[in-house]
């Protein structure tokens, strides 16, 4: 008699343990599937904004015509996007310089500057803390049109600005005219005194002024006592934002 009782509590502890046992991997199946529910992005609805960041690039960071606070800058402009300045924009747009090896604004062809941003080489390359940031927004696939544009790609033009270039500029220009619902375009990058002007100036020529601001704390100028693009700001009436 006390061989069965005990028998049937080993059955009873033993069934039990297995229901814990299944339980326990039901939880975890239910726990994984939500995981991997929360992990599917779903493109979320956007501000009509665009943010332009000019020239991010190794050579006007670290490389041969690095300026002063470029590093710094973007290094603020990547953490600032990382913790959702995205958020306020629909649209990204990045320029680049793309320069021959024979440009015409370098000094071995009498020109004023060192050899930059060269066509095939790491100084053409986005400054890669924010380049991480930029792929990271793109595989979140969040909704966020992000592109890159190039500019000086002719060997005997000068380029500062986007829209100074025939191809990118038009296609550029094309895309703000047929997004009139854009609210505003948001400016910074690399370098205030020649490329973040220019772009700013010849976006003024069919984009109202004051629908246009400058993120001041991701800006890094060539020349820090340069003033043209603060003075543009104020007789133009362009608001100055920081991230």
């Amino acid at each position: 008699m006390k061989r069965h009782i005990l028998g049937a509590i080993v059955l009873i502890a033993t069934l039990a343990f297995a229901g814990c046992n299944n339980n326990q991997k039901n939880d975890q199946k239910e726990n994984e599937e939500v995981t991997k529910k929360e992990v599917v992005n779903e493109p979320v609805k956007l501000p009509n904004n665009l943010l332009i960041i000019v020239d991010p690039q190794i050579d006007f960071t670290t490389g041969s015509l690095a300026t002063k606070n470029g590093p710094a800058a973007m290094d603020y402009l990547a953490k600032a996007l990382e913790q959702g300045a995205w958020k306020n924009y629909g649209w990204i747009i990045v320029t680049q310089d793309a320069h021959p090896a024979n440009h015409c604004s370098f000094v071995e062809q009498g020109g004023v500057f060192p050899p930059h941003c060269v066509q095939g080489t790491e100084g053409m390359n986005v400054y890669p803390a924010l380049q991480e940031v930029l792929d990271g927004l793109m595989k979140q696939n969040m909704g966020l049109e992000i592109h890159y544009m190039q500019k000086g790609d002719l060997a005997d033009k000068e380029e500062f600005s986007i829209f100074q270039n025939a191809h990118s500029g038009e296609k550029l220009r094309r895309t703000i005219e047929e997004f009139e619902h854009f609210e505003g375009v948001d400016i910074c990058g690399i370098a205030t005194d020649y490329c973040v002007y220019e772009t700013t100036k010849d976006l003024m020529e069919f984009y109202p002024a004051k629908q246009i601001r400058i993120v001041t704390n991701c800006l890094a100028a060539v020349d820090d006592n340069d003033t043209k693009l603060a003075d543009l700001m104020k007789e133009n009436g362009i608001q100055g934002i920081e991230f």
